[in-house]
C-alpha cells in the first residue's frame, strides 16, 4: 500500500452545513476508493475559516471508515500567510510516496512543494477556458497573462495528468505539447488520463438517511416537478431555461420548477438575478421554487421528491471541454435528467438511455422534452431506474477513479523528470531565441526538410 499526500477539498461528510461545490464531489471522488483500497492517507483540505467556526485546528467528526487510515490536515491554500511553509511541513512529516492533487488551485499550490515524489494532477474542467468566461463576465482581459503562467507551471510540475472527459483530456495534451513537455524523452508516455464525474457509494435510492427540511415549498403531491441543483455561472442560459419552462408550464399546469442553488458570482449582471425578475413578469410564478443555497443534508429530499433533472448552457469552449457534476448528481440519485447538448457527459447519459437532451438554445425542444416525460410518468419510472443503475455501475467512484488507482500502485515520474534543465537545454533555448530573430527579421530560419522529410 502507498503513503498518499492527497491535496483537494473537503469532502461533502465533513461540510454537511455548507454550500456544496463540484470540487467537494472531485475530492469526494478521489478520497473513497483510494481509501478503499487500502491506502493511507493524509488529506490536505483546502478549506475557509468561515467553513470552520472552531479553527483550523480542530478535527471533524470523521467517517467511522475513514479513521484508521486517513490523516486530517485543512489548510488555507492560497489564502493564509506562510501556507506554503505549512503544507510543506504537512509533506515531510508525512513523507508521501507520492502526491494526488484535485481541482486547480490545488495543482498550483502542489508546485510550491520542494519533494522529489511523483505527482498526479487532476484539472477538473479546462483551466483557460473557465478563464475566458471569467473575462467574458467582467467585460475585460486582466488576468489571462497571469493565468497562462500559473497554468504552465502546473504543467510543467505533474507528471501525470488527468481531466473531466476525452475533449478535455485531448485539450490537456495540446496545452502540455506547448509548454515543452511532448518532447524526445516523452514520445509514447500517455500524460493524460480522463476520470468522468463520479457517483458517489452513499448516493441513490438509500432513503434511510433522508430528512426532510422545515421549510418546504408549496408544490402538490401530483406536480411533475423539474429539478435545477447547483449554481446559476456565466454560462447558464437562463434565457433557454425560462422559455422552455413557460413551454411547457402553458402546456400542462401540473408542470413546476424547483431550484436549489443561486448564482457563483456577485454582481449587477449575474445570470441567478435576471432569471429571478423574468419569473416576476410570468404568467405563471406561482409554479416556480427558487430556494437558494441549502446546506448539503437538505438535497437528498429534493432530489427523492422531485421527477426529473434540468441542466441547461450556453455553447462556449468551457462547455465543450468541461462537464456538469450537477447532472452526476442527480442521476445518482434516481432523477432521469434533461440537458442540453455541448459537454460529453449529456451525450453518453443519452447514449445510456438515462435522460434526454435538447440542442443548445432550443427552448422549444427544452419544453417538448419535459411535456414528453410530465405525460408519461411510466417512462418517466423507467428512465429513472437506467439512471440509477448507469451511475452505480459505470460512473461510480471506483469505476471512473480506475487510473490513479492503479498509478498509485507504483507512482512513477513523467520520463522528462521535474527540475532537469541543464547544458542541453540552455543550448536549445538560445537556438531558439536567435532562430526567432532570424524569422523575424528575414523570414528565413524554418528548416522543413530536418523535421518533416526523414524516412
Amino acid at each position: 500500500m502507498s503513503k498518499i499526500m492527497l491535496i483537494g477539498y473537503n469532502p461533502p461528510a465533513l461540510e454537511r452545513d455548507t454550500k456544496i461545490e463540484a470540487a467537494h464531489y472531485r475530492s469526494w471522488q478521489f478520497l473513497d476508493p483510494l481509501l478503499e483500497d487500502g491506502h493511507q492517507i493524509c488529506l490536505c483540505a483546502n478549506t475557509m475559516l468561515s467553513t470552520r467556526p472552531d479553527g483550523l485546528d480542530s478535527q471533524p467528526d470523521l467517517p467511522h471508515e475513514w479513521k484508521n487510515q486517513l490523516i486530517y490536515r485543512p489548510i488555507m491554500l492560497h489564502q493564509k500567510r506562510n501556507w506554503v511553509r505549512d503544507l510543506q511541513q504537512i509533506h515531510d512529516e508525512f513523507q508521501p510516496d507520492c502526491i494526488v492533487a484535485v481541482n486547480f488551485d490545488c495543482c498550483l499550490a502542489a508546485t510550491k512543494l520542494q519533494t522529489n515524489r511523483p505527482i498526479w494532477m487532476d484539472i477538473y474542467g479546462d483551466y483557460m477556458t473557465i478563464v475566458q468566461a471569467a473575462c467574458y463576465r467582467a467585460g475585460r482581459d486582466r488576468g489571462i497573462s497571469t493565468s497562462v503562467a500559473f497554468f504552465r507551471q502546473v504543467l510543467k510540475t505533474g507528471d501525470v495528468f488527468s481531466g473531466c472527459g476525452t475533449p478535455q483530456k485531448h485539450m490537456l495534451a495540446g496545452e502540455l505539447a506547448f509548454t515543452g513537455r511532448l518532447n524526445a524523452e516523452t514520445f509514447g508516455y500517455e500524460y493524460t488520463q480522463v476520470i468522468l464525474p463520479g457517483s458517489s457509494p452513499k448516493d441513490g435510492s438509500e432513503d434511510a438517511n433522508i430528512t426532510t427540511p422545515s421549510d418546504l415549498p408549496d408544490i402538490p403531491n401530483d406536480a411533475f416537478t423539474v429539478l435545477w441543483c447547483g449554481g446559476y455561472n456565466t454560462w447558464t442560459d437562463v434565457d433557454t431555461l425560462f422559455a422552455g419552462l413557460e413551454i411547457a408550464m402553458q402546456a400542462d399546469p401540473n408542470v413546476h420548477f424547483l431550484s436549489v442553488g443561486a448564482n457563483t458570482y456577485e454582481g449587477e449582471d449575474n445570470v441567478y438575478d435576471r432569471f429571478k425578475q423574468m419569473i416576476a413578469n410570468s404568467e405563471y410564478k406561482e409554479r416556480y421554487h427558487l430556494l437558494g443555497w441549502r446546506p448539503y443534508s437538505d438535497v437528498a429530499y429534493f432530489y427523492q421528491e422531485s421527477d426529473v433533472g434540468i441542466n441547461i448552457d450556453a455553447m462556449h469552449y468551457e462547455t465543450v471541454y468541461g462537464t456538469r457534476t450537477r447532472l452526476v448528481e442527480m442521476i445518482a440519485a434516481g432523477l432521469p435528467v434533461i440537458t442540453s447538448t455541448g459537454c460529453e457527459l449529456s451525450d453518453l447519459i443519452d447514449r445510456k438511455g438515462a435522460g434526454l437532451i435538447f440542442d443548445t438554445a432550443d427552448a422549444q425542444g427544452l419544453g417538448k422534452q419535459i411535456l414528453y416525460l410530465a405525460t408519461d410518468r411510466q417512462k418517466c419510472t423507467e428512465m429513472a431506474q437506467v439512471a440509477l443503475n448507469y451511475a452505480q455501475k459505470d460512473l461510480s467512484f471506483g469505476v471512473t477513479t480506475m487510473p490513479v488507482r492503479n498509478w498509485v500502485k507504483n507512482p512513477a515520474h513523467a520520463p522528462d523528470a521535474r527540475g532537469t534543465f541543464g547544458l542541453k537545454q540552455f543550448e536549445y533555448q538560445a537556438r531558439s531565441m536567435v532562430r526567432q530573430l532570424i524569422w523575424h527579421f528575414t523570414g528565413l530560419g524554418f528548416v522543413a526538410n530536418s523535421l518533416f522529410r526523414r524516412s
